[in-house]
């Protein structure tokens, strides 16, 4: 899997404390969907998550074993409140 990070979310992530963390989390919208959450605030399970070297920060991903993503890219959102976001395989969302 390949794991790419926006230069900007770089920046807003080494002034956070250096780590960004990535996980799944169903929905109850529309049945199968499980929507990616990205969050620089570290969770309670901070073991169960999957680390990667991106730049020179730390991009923690807890996600399912199959199907793996081609490529998990995350980047900064938000004009007011900005926020880490994720996409796998270009969607912020798995079927």
């Amino acid at each position: 899997m390949l794991v790419t990070a926006s230069a900007e979310l770089v920046s807003f992530v080494r002034a956070a404390g250096g780590t960004v963390w990535v996980r799944c989390r169903r929905r109850h919208c529309r049945g199968g969907i499980v929507f990616l959450e990205a969050t620089v605030e570290p969770p309670g399970d901070s073991v169960a998550y999957e680390p990667f070297i991106v730049e020179d920060i730390i991009v923690a991903t807890r996600l399912p074993v199959r199907p793996r993503p081609d490529e998990l890219h995350v980047s900064l959102e938000g004009r007011r409140r900005r926020r880490p976001v994720a996409a796998w395989d270009g969607c912020a969302y798995i079927v």
